[in-house]
């Protein structure tokens, strides 16, 4: 099962697995025990339909979970038959084996009243069964619901079929870009050089990096850019270069895949480059996983290397501030790329789907009541109003000092298994934030030399914009299969051994043909297929 949404993953990105393990690790990152938000909270949803209230109705729910299993019989369900006068039957399992029990419960046409999805699992056969009208189409109910009427329409793209009926509604995820990138200011301070702007300037810092002593210890023991397996991260200093974005247009006018294109191509000879000049780690390719090379950035090693708005960790960053107390970060900002461009990718801004049985259609009072569920558990409630005062915090957190205790300001939660947390059982519990930026990620970061590295990348989430991969709104069903991934790797494999020497640069046309022979000229016509007659969004400025 894990090798298998490795691979799906793997034909969607070179280097988003780092995003979605962040997703699968912290959640959405506005759950009630990570950083939030300012804004004001929504009243829970309740009856936007003004259907009758009186009328109580059995609502069935299968999801997984990544922790541990609520019981079936938690006290909590209680609290939400009472709340939504509803006899509530959820069936909450692992993550592993999920596929096998979402598979058949559909195809056995036994699926239950709400449902939640990940795509990576269900891969090809969402699609298909959206197509063949399992769910509910949700367009006539979006705007009665609050938290519903806050997705963006590029997102709402992303589960709309061609006939354009909405089959899903998705889950709260930060539309943050995909990767940021951080250098070592205290370094740049000691040669007297300057954050880069272009990539001729990050190589030429890169090597300072490698050449100059930036640490001032006398020894030659540090280098510029981490790299790890699958030569990540890509180092894409916006949409332009970025490997995994669908940004290039081919000589017919198809968009095209990052990693096929000149751009890459120019990318991956300058890095070719630095690694023969020491400035990239030697062997990162043989890495058996990115925990390698990231412990070089950590440990005062490396000068340059992602980093993000939420997700990073705050024990390593304080480990590296052990070794060198001066260290200090800032964000390298996007690069402006030939065409005038200037802005990294945005992420697909949500994961996970929340599906409901198309045998609903016509009921719309129970319609009305699974959607006023969903919708109190995406409530929004900011971080400020996060305490036992808060109703709404108060009763999906499961009453103070049965499903939550507040100490000094601080809430600690119970464990899922003990059935006391509201949240738990919730078809969506994602609180969805009216702007990333209401997450305020640099008040809850307490690690001080990330706290002021996550405040530059919120003013550049408000300065910059970010690109729309049109992928997020397409499909390919080459590329959501073992054949599209495997023409994928051989396109990561073959780039790695450019950079490391062991591959001429002169070998890239026959990259770029082996792969359009193995999937690759499937991939990109069924990608284009699907994107015919949507609106692309393009460049968009997102923290507003």
């Amino acid at each position: 099962m894990k090798k298998t949404k490795n691979r799906m993953i793997a034909t969607l990105s070179f280097i988003s697995l780092i995003a979605i393990a962040t997703a699968c690790s912290s959640g959405n990152g506005n759950s009630e025990n990570s950083p939030s938000a300012s804004a004001s909270a929504a009243s829970p949803a309740s009856s936007a339909s003004g259907a009758d209230t009186g009328k109580k109705y059995t609502i069935s729910m299968l999801d997984f979970t990544y922790g541990k299993i609520p019981p079936s019989n938690g006290k909590a369900i209680a609290l939400l038959n009472d709340k939504f006068n509803i006899d509530y039957k959820p069936t909450i399992v692992p993550y592993d084996g999920y596929q096998e029990k979402m598979s058949t419960t559909i195809a056995g046409g036994d699926m239950p009243d709400v449902m939640g999805i990940e795509e990576y699992l269900a891969s090809g056969s969402l699609h298909k069964w959206a197509e063949q009208g399992a769910f509910l189409p949700l367009n006539d109910y979006i705007q009665k619901y609050p938290s519903l009427a806050l997705v963006p329409p590029e997102i709402w793209a992303a589960v709309t079929n061609k006939d354009g009926k909405i089959w899903g509604i998705p889950r709260y995820y930060p539309n943050t870009p995909t990767q940021s990138w951080v250098i070592r200011q205290d370094w740049l301070d000691n040669l007297g050089l300057k954050v880069p702007t272009t990539y001729d300037e990050l190589g030429q810092v890169a090597l300072a990096f490698t050449k100059n002593d930036p640490d001032k210890n006398g020894k030659n023991d540090t280098y510029g850019l981490v790299m790890g397996p699958g030569g990540a991260p890509g180092y894409g200093m916006g949409a332009y270069w970025d490997r995994d974005t669908w940004y290039h247009k081919d000589k017919d006018g198809n968009l095209i895949p990052g990693y096929i294109t000149d751009a890459r191509k120019e990318n991956v000879a300058l890095f070719a480059d630095l690694y023969k000049q020491g400035a990239i780690n030697k062997g990162f390719g043989a890495n058996a996983s990115f925990e390698v090379g990231q412990s070089d950035f950590y440990n005062n090693k490396a000068g340059i290397f992602m980093g993000g708005i939420r997700g990073m960790d705050e024990n390593l960053a304080n480990s590296l501030l052990s070794v060198a107390p001066n260290a200090k970060f800032s964000s390298i900002p996007p690069f402006k790329a030939p065409d005038g461009t200037q802005g990294l990718t945005a992420q697909r801004g949500y994961y996970r789907i929340t599906v409901l049985n198309a045998k609903l259609a016509g009921d719309e009072g129970k319609i009305d009541r699974i959607l006023s569920l969903v919708d109190f558990g995406r409530t929004f409630i900011p971080i400020d109003q996060r305490t036992p005062d808060n109703e709404t915090f108060d009763f999906r957190s499961g009453k103070l000092n049965t499903g939550y205790t507040f100490d000094n300001g601080t809430a600690t939660f119970t464990q899922p298994d003990q059935g006391l947390l509201v949240s738990s059982y919730l078809p969506d519990s994602n609180m969805w934030a009216p702007s990333v930026l209401d997450n305020k990620y640099s008040d809850t970061t307490q690690s001080p030399i990330l706290k002021e590295y996550v405040k530059q990348l919120e003013s550049e989430y408000a300065n910059y914009e970010e690109y729309v991969d049109p992928q997020y709104m397409g499909y390919s069903e080459t590329l959501n299969s073992n054949k599209g991934a495997d023409a994928i790797l051989k396109v990561a494999d073959a780039q790695v051994k450019m950079i490391m020497g062991e591959l001429p640069l002169t070998s890239w046309d026959k990259m770029v043909d082996d792969f359009m022979k193995s999937g690759g000229t499937d991939i990109i016509k069924e990608m284009n297929e699907s994107l015919q007659g949507r609106t692309l969004i393009g460049f968009k400025k997102m923290g507003q």
